[in-house]
């Protein structure tokens, strides 16, 4: 029995599978498992695997339909032995010491679960981006290195802990009492796995190094694609709602929680093709707790969040029939929402359509979209102001 289970989901990722294998079977600490889960695929990653497990006798091979990577994570710890898990998405790779640091960490503190930071790597343009908060753990003040916290003790900052799965190691004997899983069949998983065990939980630490590489921009990423499964934010959001609200602290960080998600599922709104926003609105029309004034501060949110409350209602009392009328007829939607290339510590660079851009990056801004020609900011607070762009402005992506 090895002392690590590392498992690693695949699915068509030919061209980074042996990036992410050899980071992992090269790793410092070696009393490990590492379980892949082919899920499925379709390109010559199975072929991958059995090369490496012909030469790494740790790597087991579990082969199944393709269900997500939700159901290739579970399929992942019904057969881990290990005394502690680690996942590692197989597009992504680590540090040669990750394992042991991480390792270190959470068993001389004796916590549940161990965090590090984590790298941007943009795959567009092949640059490392450390800057932003959510990731490099800046958001834990110095009083939070070696030492042991709960949710409580990070409920002024609550939703920008981050959530990914990836970037933890996690003690096996908490996670089977929590008996923890990840929603099978859903994308936008980690936020209700981590939400699930975070508020179980007395024992967290972390560590600041930047142990892990997060592939962003990725051709042929599922979150990227604004396909029907998009609407799976929907119910996403439902599962951290749920394990957040019996919670003591439920109080004190539910409309921060409601303004943050509901941002996400107005993000995905934008996104999702045409032909799927009617049904995402008519799904959003059951979900009662979204529009619960019992339960939400919304005089809080108009004052404070007015972006979000509208935008919400709005995609709430769209129809099928419009949407159905849209994707009929072709019908051009002028709206945009920019996508974020990456950022650099003043700089935010955006793209639309083969068009990138430079905006000067700002604390108080909030968020953008391109309309008409405009690029439209909303600051914190009521402000919004626009720019108008000439194409002559834009500089055309190499």
């Amino acid at each position: 029995m090895a002392e690590i289970s590392v498992i690693v989901p695949v699915y068509n990722v030919e061209r980074y599978l042996a990036k992410c294998l050899d980071s992992i079977i090269n790793q410092t600490f070696q009393d490990i498992e590492i379980i892949c889960v082919n899920d499925g695929s379709t390109d010559i990653s199975r072929r991958i695997l059995e090369e490496y497990k012909n030469k790494d006798s740790r790597i087991k091979i579990i082969d199944k339909e393709n269900g997500g990577l939700s159901s290739a994570r579970n399929a992942g710890m019904k057969v881990a032995t290990g005394n502690f898990y680690s996942f590692i998405d197989s597009d992504d790779w680590v540090e040669p010491d990750m394992l042991e640091k991480l390792y270190k960490n959470i068993t001389e503190l004796n916590t549940d679960i161990s965090i590090c930071a984590v790298h941007l790597y943009d795959e567009t343009n092949q640059t490392i981006n450390d800057n932003e908060k959510y990731f490099n753990l800046e958001h834990f003040d110095s009083s939070f290195d070696g030492k042991v916290f709960s949710y409580q003790d990070v409920k002024s900052f609550i939703m920008d802990v981050c959530v990914m799965a990836w970037n933890k190691l996690y003690r096996k004997s908490f996670i089977d009492d929590c008996k923890a899983e990840f929603p099978n069949g859903l994308i936008f998983e980690d936020g209700p796995f981590f939400f699930s065990i975070f508020f179980k939980t007395k024992r967290v630490s972390i560590i600041r190094d930047f142990l892990y590489y997060y592939r962003i921009n990725r051709p042929g990423s599922i979150v990227q694609k604004g396909g029907k499964k998009f609407l799976d934010i929907i119910d996403v959001v439902e599962l951290m709602y749920n394990s957040i609200k019996d919670s003591d602290c439920f109080d004190d960080i539910k409309n921060e929680f409601y303004r943050r998600k509901a941002d996400d599922i107005i993000y995905r709104y934008d996104l999702i093709d045409v032909i799927y926003k009617g049904a995402f609105s008519k799904k959003l029309r059951k979900k009662k707790f979204l529009f619960d004034e019992t339960v939400f501060d919304f005089d809080y949110i108009k004052e404070n969040a007015p972006y979000t409350y509208k935008n919400l209602y709005n995609i709430k009392r769209k129809t099928n029939l419009l949407a159905y009328y849209w994707s009929k007829k072709k019908v051009k939607i002028m709206y945009k929402v920019m996508q974020i290339l990456y950022t650099e510590p003043d700089v935010y660079y955006f793209k639309y359509k083969k068009l990138v851009f430079r905006i000067k990056r700002r604390d108080d801004l909030y968020n953008c979209w391109y309309a008409n020609d405009r690029l439209y900011f909303l600051l914190k607070g009521k402000y919004q102001m626009s720019i108008k762009f000439e194409y002559s402005e834009l500089e055309r992506s190499q």
